[in-house]
């Protein structure tokens, strides 16, 4: 495997005068611009104009549907997601049939023929639904828009509630990645930051996938959590090989209590310091690489056979709002509270009130809450800050083609300012390329920053988390 794939030296390993030299707040880069400087204030006519327009283009790009179930039964101490909390599925209803009038909404803006090759359900907990709701809206969702057969179709799973109905329906409806919130497997971890959830409620979710010939898995796991050591890291990691997901997460935890009240809870349970993460994050990166996973991305292993280990190696790799993908130049059009959408050159956000989504769908108008157009300059950076975020590769010579710009004297300040990093080993600057050096991955958002022209807006505003 080592003569194929290349595994960067360990994070943990790192200088430890670089990593404290380069731990500053930064984005994760899931969009660029980021979500912070989305407007209030932005066109909406302009957006929806754009909308219309990419139809037209001589050939339009596939679509991307990503489909937010806010509902949980209980809330999570770590969770930064928009969530909402009910006990039983029919607190739902409402929002469903709110969820099928935006489909037909949204296909009088965007052309329903254009294939759809990519479509997640988020949350939330999405099998919070019961399994006929989740039909009934896989039905709806089939009747407007034309799924192609070969599309990717992607569930977060909460293993702790589902049921065999809900691996029926997802099977029948051609579901093919799931992705189970496993965060750790020990108890008193779990139990620290309200999530029980049982080693067997894991296994037997695993074993019933695969037993329908499901075999696209993904763990998502989390370090940093309270009570976690390297005892307890170690057990989790040797318990993920042992089951042997496809992918695997490994996020670090954020803390962003000033965003999300209810993590205050978890700093009286004493959060792990920084050195302590990154031992966490380098003994699960020797144990996951020692098992044959290849790093992807910022925070992802995968199987050496899995398609985003290829488009790695193939440095095809992207990243939207639904996480690593290997499907490029799609238009991502989100549909519930709190989704972003990203077609043609434009974000827009819906609403986070629940009322106001429920009277922009029986109204027929976009619950947009905020968006931005993005300028040439923008859309030239995002594809920039994907490349070198996603692939740690920026080829000088076909960006130069793609774009019609001088890359050295456009980037002229950019490269000065990637000077100190390629001092310090992160990134190798030529005539033909920009390459994030193996010890420089640790530090990949901090060499996307330097091509982020919002970012000096953003000094002394606490809306990311550390980048290393």
């Amino acid at each position: 495997m080592s003569e194929r794939f290349l595994i960067p030296p360990n994070p943990a390993c790192v200088p430890e005068d670089l990593a404290r030299r380069y731990a500053v707040r930064g984005p994760r880069y899931t969009s660029y611009p980021t979500a912070p400087h989305f407007q209030t204030e932005v066109d909406r006519d302009a957006v929806r104009m754009r909308w219309e327009d990419g139809n037209r283009a001589p050939k339009p790009p596939g679509l991307s549907l990503y489909l937010h179930i806010p509902f949980c039964k209980e809330h999570c101490w770590f969770c930064g997601c928009f969530t909402t909390i009910h006990k039983h599925p029919e607190a739902a209803d409402p929002y469903l049939e709110s969820l099928k009038r935006e489909f037909d909404l949204m296909a009088r803006i965007v052309d329903p023929d254009r294939p759809v090759r990519q479509i997640a359900f988020g949350g939330g907990t999405p099998n919070f639904l019961s399994p006929e709701r989740f039909d009934g809206l896989m039905q709806a969702l089939r009747s407007v828009w034309s799924i192609a057969k070969d599309a990717e179709i992607s569930v977060e799973i909460d293993p702790r509630t589902v049921v065999d109905e809900h691996v029926d329906v997802w099977a029948a409806h051609g579901f093919n990645r799931f992705s189970l919130g496993v965060q750790d497997f020990d108890p008193g971890v779990l139990s620290g930051v309200h999530r029980a959830q049982s080693l067997e409620q894991t296994r037997r979710l695993v074993e019933r996938l695969r037993g329908v010939g499901k075999t696209a898995i993904n763990f998502d796991l989390i370090y940093g959590l309270p009570g976690q050591t390297l005892d307890a890291v170690r057990h989790t990691v040797e318990t993920t090989v042992e089951i042997a997901p496809s992918r695997i997460a490994y996020y670090s935890y954020a803390h962003v209590p000033w965003m999300k009240q209810h993590q205050k809870v978890l700093e009286k349970l004493g959060i792990p310091g920084p050195k302590e993460k990154l031992s966490f994050f380098g003994l699960a990166y020797d144990k996951l690489t020692g098992a044959g996973y290849v790093p992807v991305g910022m925070d992802h292993f995968a199987r050496p056979e899995d398609e985003l280990t290829q488009a790695l190696q193939k440095r095809e790799l992207h990243r939207n709002f639904m996480g690593y993908t290997t499907r490029r130049g799609l238009d991502q059009i989100a549909f519930g509270v709190s989704g972003i959408s990203a077609v043609n050159r434009t974000y827009a956000q819906n609403t986070k009130d629940f009322e106001r989504f429920h009277e922009s769908a029986r109204a027929g108008v976009p619950s947009w809450e905020r968006g931005f157009l993005l300028s040439e300059e923008d859309a030239l950076r995002r594809e920039l800050i994907i490349d070198l975020f996603c692939n740690f590769h920026l080829d000088i010579a076909v960006f130069e083609r793609t774009w019609k710009l001088d890359f050295h004297r456009h980037f002229r300040e950019e490269l000065e300012a990637l000077q100190d990093m390629e001092t310090d080993g992160i990134v190798r600057v030529d005539e033909r390329a920009i390459e994030v050096t193996p010890l420089g991955r640790a530090f990949v958002r901090n060499v996307c920053m330097a091509f982020d022209r919002y970012l000096e807006s953003d000094l002394g505003a606490r809306r990311y988390s550390q980048t290393v």
